[in-house]
């Protein structure tokens, strides 16, 4: 829908310009509580309101456009788009090891205290649909045990779906945020079949866990994963 002429907004000169553009134009969609299918004031109606000219705008929208705020429509407008948290998170997730000097033992303590109680927490929250997700990763899994690259990347997939079966975005948005880390360690182990085969067993068990809705065997089964992972390294 299109949004009536709001009062100037005021940019934060510490800043680049554009970042600042970009920064006031969040709040913005923020405060007007705008949602997916929303339109944005057109860009003379934003000039006027930042304060800036055409290119820095165009620049803090295309910003916004990369990271999944809004959406340009052609002849239409830009509008906002319904935001994945989790998928920016997971976009950002190489910087946040390059930049925060986060190491495998960092990863693996974290996902110690993290993991099982989201394994907890899906047994309880899970839908049918979470449970039949689980076993399609588990079946691909053992499909594929002699292939690497294809079984790490549902290990991984099944470890995202228990965050979102957990009932609780914020464990989604966490675990995203640690899918790249969550490759790199898979890639640190010996590539050896034994070790792949005792990874899918800990995830029957603890699919099997959540199935029944057993909160206190998923997590023990969660903390006997990680704790088979850490004695790998």
């Amino acid at each position: 829908m299109s949004m009536p002429a709001a009062p100037a907004l005021r940019l934060e000169r510490r800043e680049t310009l554009v970042e600042a553009t970009a920064r006031t134009l969040i709040r913005f969609i923020a405060k007007e509580r705008l949602v997916a299918g929303d339109r944005l004031p057109s860009e003379p109606e934003l000039i006027d309101m930042v304060g800036v000219s055409r290119l820095p705008l165009r620049e803090a929208l295309s910003i916004l456009k990369g990271i999944g705020i809004v959406e340009a429509h052609h002849g239409k407008g830009v509008f906002v788009k319904n935001l994945d948290i989790a998928t920016v998170f997971s976009l950002l997730s190489p910087l946040l090891k390059a930049q925060s000097n986060i190491g495998v033992p960092q990863i693996i303590e974290a996902r110690s205290y993290l993991e099982p109680t989201i394994a907890s927490l899906a047994a309880t929250h899970r839908t049918g649909d979470h449970v039949a997700e689980l076993e399609r990763h588990n079946s691909r899994m053992r499909a594929d045990v002699d292939d690497r690259g294809t079984f790490i990347d549902s290990d991984v997939a099944f470890h995202q779906c228990l965050a979102r079966a957990a009932g609780n975005p914020i464990f989604h948005v966490f675990m995203a945020a640690l899918t790249d880390l969550l490759r790199e360690v898979q890639y640190r182990y010996p590539d050896q079949l034994e070790h792949r085969a005792a990874s899918l067993e800990f995830h029957e068990r603890i699919a099997a866990a959540v199935r029944d809705r057993d909160p206190e065997d998923a997590a023990d089964a969660m903390r006997e994963h990680i704790a088979y992972i850490s004695r790998r390294l």
